[in-house]
């Protein structure tokens, strides 16, 4: 078996590890003593993500979810 063939890589449209997508969620509110920020889906359902990856971060800015840990900004917030 080549190496190619033991690697499975990365791609696709989701994660080969958990089989999750990445979300994209927008800051509703931030806790910053705990690393936290509420965001909202675009259905207006709502969760508590970890930021300390994307910090800082404010209400209205766009990241990347996955596995309840933001990964990735996708928009900041005008200012």
């Amino acid at each position: 078996m080549s190496s190619a063939e033991l690697d499975p890589g990365c791609g696709g449209d989701h994660c080969i590890t958990c089989g999750d997508d990445g979300e994209p969620m927008v800051v509703v509110g931030i806790d910053a003593d705990r690393g936290l920020a509420l965001c909202e889906r675009a259905g207006g359902d709502r969760a508590t993500v970890e930021i300390a990856l994307v910090a800082p971060v404010r209400a209205g800015d766009a990241l990347l979810v996955h596995a309840g840990t933001a990964i990735a900004r996708l928009q900041e917030a005008p200012a």
